[in-house]
């Protein structure tokens, strides 16, 4: 949903209770590398970071615009799977 609103997904994060942020490199920008993720995905003997959180996880993000970014959040949003929070002070800056 991402890369189909101009977005590159640079990583993947979660919060987990004992190790804190545990972080992994993406860098998908396209349906392309979303389809040789998810077959990776079902090649490998592994499973999601997201596992460790029930599915709840945070995307690091390059856009081309603001735009765009409002137009995949609203794209999430809309799906039910945009989690959102009220911003932090060094989010405002």
């Amino acid at each position: 949903m991402l890369v189909d609103h101009g977005l590159t997904v640079l990583d993947v994060s979660v919060e987990h209770p004992l190790y804190g942020e545990l972080r992994g490199n993406l860098m998908i920008s396209s349906r392309e590398d979303v389809e040789r993720f998810l077959r990776d995905l079902r090649r490998g003997r592994t499973e999601l970071l997201s596992s460790l959180t029930g599915g709840v996880h945070l995307h690091t993000v390059l856009a081309p615009s603001a735009d765009a970014i409002e137009r995949a959040r609203s794209a999430l949003r809309e799906a039910g799977i945009l989690l959102e929070s009220s911003p932090r002070p060094s989010d405002l800056a």
